[in-house]
Order: C-alpha cells, then sequence, then structure tokens
C-alpha cells in the first residue's frame, strides 16, 4: 500500500509537469515533454486519469449526467435539462477533451493525461524493448513485453468507450505528432469508421495476450489496477475481447461468431476471468482528489443532483432482489426519525415534466455503497458481466462455450451478489431493508432472484441475460448505456419532459462543438445522416436494434 500510495504522490508531480491541451491544434510542445517521463510512470497516469476521465470526479459528465442518466442507472433530481438530453455544448466539448488530450480536473488542479500520454507510454517502452533485444537481455525484454501489452489492453479498453460513445471518431491519425516520430503533428485526423476501429482493437487484444503470455513482470507501483499482476492483464484481454466481439454480433456476426468461439474454445492459450478476484477495477485512495467519484460529487461539490432510476429500482423488485439496498438509500422521508413512513426505496423516473419534479425527500439516492465511501471503487469489468456474456453466446450456439444459458445466468447473478455483499463487508455500508424483509446472506438472497426469474416473460432469455447484466453492471453508465442501444434491453422510461430531443434515447454522444472549426472537414464528413445531433445515423454496432420502451 505504501509502494501504491508513493505512485500515487509521482502521478501528481508527473500531473503539474504535464501541460494540457484542448484541441487536437494545441498537442504538446513543451521542454518537459512526457516523453522523457517513464513508461511506468505514464502508465499510473493515465490509468488514474483516463479512468477518471469516464468514471471519476474529473469526468462526472461522461458517467454521472452522462452515460449513467442516458443508460438509465441514475437519474437527475435538480437541473433536470440533462434528463432530457439538453446539454450546453461546453459539456460535450469537455467529455471529448478528456478523452484525447486531457484538460483540467472538475474542483481540482490536476491534469488529465488522456490517451495521448499512452501513445507516449507505448513509445517509450517499445524503444526500451528494442534495447533490451539488441543486448540479448532475455528478461528485460519480457518485461518490456509485459507492460507493453497490459498498455495495449488499456489502449483497448479506452478506444472502446470511446467509439462506444461517439460512433465514427479520430484513431488511426488521433496522435500523428512530431513528439511521436512522424515528420509534422496532423492537426485535422481524420475519423475512422467504428467498423475498422473494432477490428483494430481485435488485433490490439490479440498482440496484449501474445507480449502478456511470455511470463514478464509489471512493476506494482505502475499498475494501479492489476498492481502487477501480469496473469490478470491477459485475462483482462481476452475477456474484454468477448464483450467487444459481441458488442458487434447483430451487425457482423461471423466474426463475432468466429472471435468469441476463439476465445471460448481455447482457455489454454486465451484465458479469461474466472472469479471475482479477476475483476478490473480502480480503488480510490480516498484522499482529495483521489476520490470515489459519487462521493465526491455529494461531499466535495456538495451536490444534491442524483437519485437512483425507476428502471433500476422496478428491475429489482420484480425479484425482490436485495441488491436493491445496496444500489439505492432509503427516501430521506422514511428515513425520519420524526416521521411516520415505513422504510421505503423510490426510483426517479428519467426525464420526467417539469411539473412533475419530485419532492426531493421521496426519492432513493444513490446507495452508501457509492455515495459515502472516499475509498470506493470505479470498475472497468467484472466476472459477472463476463459471465452474461458467455449466457448470450450460449443462447447463440457459439461453439466452446461451457454450461447452459440458464446455468451461465444463475452463475452471473451469484457472483454479482457475492462481490457486492462482499464490498458492503468491506466498507461497512448499511443494507437497510424493508419492513418484513430479512438479508439472509450473497448465497441465499442470489438464489431467492434465480427462483424469481420470469423466463416467460416477453424478450425471453435474451430479456433476462440483458437485464440482469444490467443490474451487475450498475454505476457503469457507459457500458449500459452501450448495451442498452446495442440489444435493446432492458426496457426503459421514454424521457417524458424533454422539448428539443423528443425521439428517444439518443444514438450518440454529440460531436464536440470545437470540432466543427477546428476539424471542420473531417467533423463534416463524420456527421452525414445525422439529425438534430444525436438522432439519424445510428452507431455501427447498434444499426440494426430498436429501443424497448414501458
Amino acid at each position: 500500500m505504501k509502494k501504491y500510495i508513493n505512485y500515487i504522490f509521482s502521478i501528481i508531480v508527473l500531473a503539474s509537469m504535464t501541460s494540457c491541451f484542448r484541441n487536437f491544434d494545441e498537442l504538446r510542445q513543451n521542454p518537459n515533454s512526457p516523453s522523457e517521463v517513464e513508461p511506468e510512470t505514464l502508465f499510473a497516469n493515465v490509468l488514474y486519469t483516463s479512468t477518471g476521465s469516464f468514471y471519476g470526479a474529473q469526468g462526472q459528465y461522461f458517467n454521472l449526467t452522462g452515460a449513467g442518466l442516458w443508460g438509465q442507472h441514475f437519474s437527475k433530481i435538480q437541473y433536470l435539462d440533462e434528463d432530457w438530453y439538453e446539454y450546453r455544448p461546453g459539456v460535450m466539448d469537455e467529455k471529448w477533451k478528456r478523452m484525447y488530450a486531457g484538460m483540467s480536473g472538475a474542483g481540482n488542479d490536476i491534469n488529465l493525461a488522456g490517451l495521448y500520454d499512452l501513445e507516449l507510454a507505448l513509445h517509450s517502452i517499445r524503444k526500451r524493448k528494442e534495447i533490451a533485444e539488441e543486448s540479448g537481455n532475455v528478461a528485460g525484454v519480457k518485461d518490456a513485453q509485459a507492460l507493453e501489452g497490459a498498455m495495449l489492453v488499456a489502449k483497448a479498453y479506452f478506444f472502446s468507450v470511446t467509439t462506444d460513445a461517439w460512433g465514427d471518431i479520430p484513431y488511426s491519425e488521433a496522435f500523428q505528432t512530431v513528439e511521436l516520430g512522424y515528420e509534422t503533428t496532423n492537426f485535422q485526423p481524420a475519423y475512422d469508421a467504428q467498423q475498422d476501429i473494432y477490428n483494430s482493437l481485435f488485433e490490439l487484444l490479440e498482440d496484449a495476450n501474445e507480449l502478456l503470455s511470455h511470463g514478464g513482470a509489471i512493476d506494482s507501483g505502475s499498475d494501479i489496477i492489476y498492481r502487477g499482476r501480469t496473469d490478470s492483464w491477459q485475462k483482462l484481454a481476452n475477456s474484454l475481447a468477448a464483450r467487444l466481439y459481441t458488442r458487434i454480433n447483430k451487425v457482423d456476426a461471423g466474426t463475432s461468431s468466429a472471435g468469441l468461439s476463439k476465445l471460448f474454445g481455447n482457455p489454454g492459450k486465451y484465458p479469461m476471468f474466472s472469479s471475482n478476484a479477476d475483476d478490473a477495477e480502480l480503488v480510490y485512495i480516498g484522499s482529495q482528489p483521489y476520490m470515489q467519484p459519487i462521493y465526491y460529487n455529494r461531499h466535495i461539490d456538495n451536490r444534491d443532483d442524483f437519485a437512483v432510476s425507476k428502471n433500476v429500482v422496478d428491475l429489482l423488485e420484480e425479484t425482490n432482489d436485495k441488491r436493491l439496498y445496496i444500489y439505492a438509500q432509503p427516501t430521506p422521508r422514511s428515513m425520519d426519525p420524526e416521521g411516520d413512513i415505513d422504510i421505503e426505496y423510490v426510483g426517479q423516473e428519467n426525464g420526467v415534466p417539469r411539473s412533475e419534479f419530485p419532492m426531493l425527500n421521496s426519492v432513493s439516492r444513490i446507495g452508501s455503497l457509492y455515495r459515502e465511501q472516499p475509498n470506493g471503487k470505479s470498475f472497468w469489468m467484472t466476472y459477472s458481466e463476463l459471465k452474461f456474456i458467455e449466457a448470450e453466446a450460449a443462447l447463440n450456439g457459439i461453439a466452446g462455450v461451457s454450461g447452459s444459458v440458464q446455468t451461465l445466468v444463475e452463475e452471473g447473478i451469484r457472483s454479482s451478489f457475492a462481490k457486492q455483499y462482499a464490498d458492503v463487508e468491506a466498507y461497512q455500508a448499511p443494507m437497510i431493508p424493508v419492513e418484513g424483509d430479512e438479508i439472509l446472506g450473497a448465497a441465499a438472497d442470489a438464489d431467492e432472484v434465480i427462483s424469481n426469474l420470469d423466463w416467460a416473460k416477453n424478450g425471453g432469455q435474451f430479456r433476462i441475460i440483458m437485464e440482469q447484466k444490467y443490474l451487475s453492471i450498475f454505476t457503469n453508465g457507459p457500458e449500459a448505456y452501450a448495451e442498452i442501444r446495442r440489444t435493446g434491453w432492458p426496457a426503459i422510461d421514454k424521457v417524458r419532459g424533454a422539448t428539443q430531443y423528443t425521439e428517444g434515447l439518443p444514438n450518440r454522444f454529440p460531436y464536440p462543438f470545437s470540432e466543427q472549426t477546428s476539424n471542420a472537414a473531417n467533423w463534416a464528413k463524420a456527421s452525414e445522416g445525422i439529425v438534430n445531433t444525436v438522432y439519424g445515423k445510428k452507431v455501427w454496432f447498434a444499426e440494426n436494434t430498436e429501443i424497448n420502451y414501458k
């Protein structure tokens, strides 16, 4: 832990010496170039800051007020315009800039590295590997291979979330700079088609799996996700590949099926998550600004804008799912010792008309495990998610999958309960049941949900898989938003209060206004077919899907 904290300190130091740029035409050109920093330090910085761009206090707009709302994990109870899909242009610019370049963090002075520094880190570790190869340093080669492999996994992950949000984005030309060896810096990168980006991500993960298979070591201080566990990075590479192959199964069934069969049919070559211990997650150290983002929003920014969505609460109550007592808090009025209302959990419908603005004491806030834990977690991917991916693969007859659809769904539910209940115990977070209910423990409470599943409901097995996956990834708004667009499930509430965006769930994040001026020609080409910034042309993986509304 001491070594980890020391590395966090080095991140702060690095951040102070790393300039940030807000557009592609403001690429770093300074004497304190990050390319001169050790790749381990760059990697640690990128892992924290880019994860923060999606989930952390520095990236609240991406998850809490972005994909987390659109995926209906959360809902707004103040400033409802964001729950109507109505955003100020500057907010969308911020989402974009954080991914590529980084910018000053919300509420603090930290500069975020962005994906550019990951390219610098890859450039640096490849140079180190070449030197080790030339000198015959076998151990040095293996260690460089392992770190390069972990970096490729991170690159695939961060770019997958980015393209899932926007669709076509700058990718192959995104970081063509003099600093990275190009003759000139490309200030106006072309947008790559999402299909081409996905094909490249599959190649990155294949390369990562190979690089991580040679037994090299990763410095635990630089690895704030797995603390140097090379085997866990290899499992993540292949589990993430399974997620991405599944993502395209409605638009490129052949590539999806072949990729999943390759992964599931050869576990020796392609190891994947085998327990909750393999989950890819960032544990915050709990001191400002390195705090769990929902806690940060409530207690550092002093906001009280978010409730648990009605969609989440309804799904949990349908099977008497006691994760309700983790994901949500009782309504304030039912916790009032001077009141006469029994303990209750009430989700807030997303995007209600202004006339239906809720009484703030009548809706449930996000659960204490997230909202009250400064040293909580943000996660990239979990073992329980992988089990639901396997269940869908089994449903689709993918070769190499072991287990029936029902068995794999049950394993996903049980692993989710085990993870959530273990975290509740570790953080001493309260679970407050409604009157007459009893918390029996992770295994028994999971079994109750399993016994209450309605396999005959409209949508059948596929709907059950997607609803349970949706619940298992609670707080991962980007993944929830992507999966709803891919599958149409779970059914969501159609926003009723919107006046500007009234056609239902947006197909994508709108492109930033800054791209219309700084990269106009490429922006215009990528925007063909898009209507009202978020409708019209869908992102590629969702082209054949219609959303189910309640």
